[in-house]
């Protein structure tokens, strides 16, 4: 896992030489994004500000999300995390995150799709919620993620491999993380502290609407 526990403005991440080229960008100020070929997913860790990308312009506010196709401008006096996706036009999407997920997760966890795959394959955005005392399974992904602590704090940590040996890294809020394809990893939460809410984005997915099979067209009923 790489990490940055206290992101300074403009560090950034960078995945970019990936299968699915993406990269994180910590924003404490004012940055402009570009170009029109990437979508920019974010998230608002602290402060206010605004967001405008086009035509669509909202303002932010602590635990905001967001999905916007670029060019676009983030403005916060506080900690915006945003990631990057490139070669690929999302629709604006923008919300607020709820307390836990609306849908079941691994190990007791849940967690709710906040931006969902316009067609199959086409990257997600998801909120994870970790109550406390949660000890999860060690298990990997098949491509990146790139994530951001929300709220609460836990641990992250994995098993040895090889040379490599077992590690385990404290969570805050504010603190970006990287996972590498396949790494092998968990996370945890005490039984006596609080939980932890990651924000997790996915470059890929094995699920969405297609052509053939999509709600619209899957209740069209034609003839008598």
């Amino acid at each position: 896992m790489e990490l940055l526990s206290q992101p300074r403005d403009g560090e950034l991440i960078d995945a970019t030489s990936t299968m699915y080229p993406s990269r994180l960008v910590a924003v404490r100020g004012r940055r402009e994004f570009g170009p029109s070929t990437s979508t920019f997913f974010g998230y608002v860790v602290g402060g206010s500000g605004r967001l405008q990308a086009g035509s669509f312009e909202m303002s932010l506010q602590p635990e905001t999300f967001f999905c916007v196709p670029g060019p676009a401008m983030v403005e916060i006096d506080g900690l915006a995390v945003v990631i990057e996706r490139l070669g690929y036009r999302g629709i604006p999407t923008a919300g607020l995150i709820e307390a836990r997920g609306r849908l079941t997760y691994i190990d007791g966890c849940s967690d709710t799709i906040l931006v969902s795959p316009p067609r199959l394959g086409d990257p997600v955005f998801n909120f994870l919620h970790f109550p406390p005392g949660i000890q999860q399974t060690v298990h990997s992904h098949p491509s990146i993620r790139l994530g951001v602590v929300a709220r609460g704090e836990g641990h992250a940590f994995g098993p040895a491999h090889g040379a490599k040996p077992a590690w385990e890294i404290p969570l805050r809020p504010g603190a970006v993380f990287l996972l590498h394809p396949h790494e092998m990893h968990a996370f945890r939460t005490t039984a006596s502290g609080q939980s932890m809410d990651v924000i997790a984005y996915h470059p890929d997915s094995d699920w969405g609407p297609t052509d053939a099979v999509h709600p619209m067209l899957n209740r069209t009923y034609r003839g008598m």
